[in-house]
């Protein structure tokens, strides 16, 4: 799913594109990427929370066999 950066990347592109001014062009790609870069760094913090939290509930339920 696309977030605001990615869309206003694509917005800047367009305007661009119509009014054939390159660098704002320039600036729609690179927001576009950051945008794209923002969503990745997301998910990846994402999977790494999920995947803590899982151990942690593993370390408890061993734990507690153990008492």
């Amino acid at each position: 799913m696309a977030n605001l950066d990615e869309i206003k990347g694509r917005v800047n592109q367009a305007a661009g594109e119509l009014s054939d001014d390159q660098m704002q062009v320039l600036k729609g790609h690179i927001q576009e990427s950051m945008g794209k870069g923002k969503e990745s760094g997301e998910d990846t913090l994402n999977n790494l929370s999920r995947t803590v939290n899982e151990k942690i509930e593993e370390f408890k339920r061993e734990n507690k066999k153990k008492e």
